[in-house]
């Protein structure tokens, strides 16, 4: 029986796959089939369909090459050493070796001096070399303490004058060395002019991160760091290639190494030096302020309370006791008081008289009156504005 004669004896069909059906349920599990959607996307594709048998055979080819791609990958196993990464795949393995990132990396790696043998040894020595831990039980002694703190200073791995204190470099003079630390790690150190001893100090740091593995800038705050590899990538990611110097208890640390003699005035010994002696000289000097809410200092300065604060922030216009200043004073204070006549007035019984310069002569009467009136027409509009007039009418509601 052909395919056509098929679909006429069915009752229910798929015209995508030119198969029929006996019943819809056949028909529903069918449309859910993978067989039925990749007929439907050939018919898109204007294709002929395909028979179950043959789907079957696609689909276990496509499984198979789907099997060796993954047992290739599993085999395969790239790695960069320029970069410092690992592949699984081949694809992305040759992918990345054309990458322009692999290709600076690699030109990076190719500029950089090669080490010797004995430098190569020494850096393996010092990073490979074990640190003994130092673990404190609640139930140990003071003694067994001190005996595991003097076996951990005897066996760590000690960093020289030559040995930079930030990465594994090792420099041929010491001169080599503090250049690579200033330029490769900006590695500073504070109030260097008074610096006495520079080579006691580096040794001296050099032992505090190798034998101690404490951070320069952390100087033992935080988490516990307990090799000197650590020390270092953690010093190189905080950026904390520096000495702590903020706090007294820092500075008092490298204080032997320091000289300060020079910045003390003339004629002072800090050995023979008397601080209370000057505490109470310096106390003498201080007396209290006439109202005894103020403390007056040697150099005239006032110390007040914090509750005055709002009063010493007050700033008074200072007197100025010039006599031109009093003159215009006295005739500002006669020319505004009401109780006075006018210029206007410069005849009989009341007549009054103007401080002059005695260049000009007496005012007119019209210029008295254009004074007066532009004084007034000014005070009428400013009171019109702020509806504050002197002379007014009560509004009548009609």
């Amino acid at each position: 029986m052909s395919d056509t004669e098929d679909l006429q004896s069915g009752i229910f069909t798929c015209m995508a796959c030119q198969v029929a059906f006996r019943s819809s349920d056949g028909q529903r599990n069918h449309y859910r089939s993978d067989w039925h959607r990749y007929n439907l996307k050939r018919k898109v594709a204007d294709l002929p369909p395909i028979t179950a048998a043959q789907f079957d055979q696609k689909l276990q080819t496509n499984q198979e090459k789907t099997k060796e791609k993954e047992a290739e990958q599993e085999a395969f196993t790239g790695e960069c050493q320029p970069c410092k990464k690992s592949f699984g795949t081949q694809g992305s393995f040759n992918s990345h070796i054309q990458s322009k990132k692999h290709k600076e990396a690699v030109a990076k790696a190719a500029s950089r001096p090669q080490k010797t043998v004995a430098e190569a040894k020494n850096n393996t020595k010092i990073e490979k070399s074990a640190t003994p831990e130092l673990v404190v039980d609640e139930n140990m002694s003071e003694s067994e303490v001190n005996e595991l703190i003097d076996k951990r200073i005897a066996e760590a791995v000690r960093l020289d004058e030559l040995d930079c204190l930030f990465c594994s470099h090792k420099a041929t003079t010491f001169e080599d060395n503090m250049t690579h630390m200033t330029k490769a790690h900006s590695f500073f150190i504070p109030d260097i002019e008074y610096l006495a001893d520079l080579s006691g100090l580096i040794k001296y740091l050099g032992e505090k991160i190798s034998v101690g593995n404490t951070c320069l800038y952390c100087n033992g705050k935080g988490r516990a760091i307990k090799s000197l590899e650590a020390v270092r990538a953690h010093m190189l990611d905080k950026g904390h290639c520096k000495i702590a110097y903020e706090s007294e208890e820092d500075a008092m640390e490298v204080v032997d190494f320091y000289d300060f003699s020079s910045s003390y005035p003339e004629g002072f010994d800090p050995e023979n030096a008397d601080a209370d002696a000057e505490l109470s000289q310096l106390a003498s000097d201080i007396r209290l302020g006439e109202d005894e809410m103020e403390l007056v200092l040697p150099s005239g300065n006032r110390i007040g309370h914090r509750s005055l604060q709002r009063y010493y922030k007050q700033s008074f216009k200072p007197d100025d006791n010039r006599d031109s200043v009093l003159i215009n004073k006295l005739i500002t204070q006669y020319t505004d008081d009401l109780g006075y006549e006018s210029l206007r007035s410069s005849t009989g019984r009341h007549a009054q008289y103007m401080i002059t310069d005695g260049r000009n002569g007496a005012p007119t009467k019209r210029d008295a009156f254009a004074e007066i009136r532009t004084r007034e027409d000014f005070k009428f509009k400013v009171g019109m504005k702020a509806n504050n007039q002197k002379h007014f009418r009560l509004q009548i509601l009609q």
